[in-house]
């Protein structure tokens, strides 16, 4: 098939009981009329990226599946991936085909020249041309961020996105960033995220949320030097729409004194991963050291405890700041994580979140 031609697969698939995969393809259409289509039987749909992750394409496509009996009937998932995936696509998913896929090894920039057609940019062209509403990837996290910043734009004043990651605490969940998209941040980088964070919370309906940046130790002179130039300008810049609680360390984020915690994207990531690391080896130690029957009467707190603890149980990272909704989970996300992400993208969508933490955001940084 020549990369001119306007013609690709949609597996609108009819499932056997009695076959293993279940599916059968049944017609080779054009892309926008398939999407077209797909977009007018549905007021919702949601490009998902099942390329470039630690999983195979398989097994993301059969998380989507698993997806569909909970979802409402207007709302829909478009599987994007080499068209070799199309025979995994089940009704009533859709897909469409990008016949490139950059690897997580790859450098972000290098690739997305190179590679016009890899399934982060195809999904991105969609979203930004309003054929999906929302873009779910556990790709390259790099490729995402330049190329979601390039095709989809960002908010008015804000010189980078950030991915931002809820995560749990002693009171209400904290909302941290950036966690992997800037990895060396300036201190303009700093207090745009600061914004940005207090402008999420803002939009979820809190008054004056408390933002810290993450260091190590409280004083203000603690720190690198963009980590003191941000301090001493967020403590000009507070106002009625945020509360400035200066440097938190990492010991006291889960006690709940702060709802926006800012730092770099390497410090962030390393900071996110780390409390997740150290939740599954409390669950695991849990599980391993309790009795059958123990476990059988404390059922309602082991559960509550991995609601709250297990990165699977949460949505992905929001990428923050760009004018569409973009959702990155890891590149090992289980099935089960890819899954919630989805979820996560959906409800950010229903909810026209995007349009009102850009709104919120214009407002903070004036």
């Amino acid at each position: 098939m020549r990369k001119n031609q306007k013609i690709s697969l949609l597996a609108r698939i009819a499932v056997h009981p009695g076959s293993p995969i279940g599916c059968a393809l049944l017609a080779a259409i054009t892309v926008q009329g398939s999407l077209r289509r797909v977009k007018a039987n549905r007021q919702l749909l949601i490009g998902i990226d099942v390329m470039g992750s630690d999983n195979s394409p398989d097994a993301l496509v059969r998380a989507a599946i698993s997806l569909i009996p909970s979802l409402s009937a207007d709302i829909g998932l478009v599987v994007i991936g080499a068209p070799h995936i199309a025979s995994l696509a089940c009704a009533p998913l859709a897909f469409h085909p990008a016949e490139e896929a950059i690897a997580m090894g790859e450098n972000p920039l290098s690739a997305l020249r190179k590679k016009k057609h890899s399934s982060i940019a195809v999904g991105l062209r969609l979203l930004k041309a309003g054929k999906i509403n929302a873009f779910v990837s556990a790709g390259n996290t790099g490729a995402l961020v330049s190329a979601s910043k390039m095709i989809l734009g960002s908010f008015p004043g804000l010189i980078r996105p950030a991915l931002l990651a809820l995560m749990p605490t002693k009171k209400n969940p904290v909302a941290v960033l950036d966690v992997g998209a800037t990895l060396q941040a300036k201190e303009t980088h700093l207090v745009h995220f600061a914004l940005l964070g207090a402008a999420y919370q803002q939009a979820l309906g809190m008054k004056a949320p408390r933002v810290g940046i993450l260091n190590i130790g409280s004083e203000a002179l603690k720190g690198t030097s963009e980590i003191r130039l941000a301090y001493r300008r967020l403590e000009l810049l507070q106002q009625q729409s945020f509360h400035f609680a200066g440097n938190i360390e990492g010991t006291s984020v889960f006690n709940g004194e702060v709802d926006v915690l800012v730092t770099d994207g390497f410090t962030g990531n390393i900071f996110l991963k780390t409390a997740e690391g150290i939740a599954s080896l409390i669950l695991d130690r849990l599980q391993a050291n309790i009795s059958q029957e123990m476990v059988r009467e404390i059922r309602s707190q082991l559960n509550d405890l991995q609601k709250h603890l297990h990165y699977a149980e949460h949505p992905g990272a929001l990428l923050a700041g760009v004018n569409e909704t973009v959702v990155k989970c890891h590149g090992y996300s289980t099935p089960e994580a890819f899954g919630n992400g989805i979820r996560g993208a959906i409800e950010l969508t229903t909810s026209q979140f995007t349009k009102t933490l850009k709104s919120q955001f214009v407002k903070n940084i004036g």
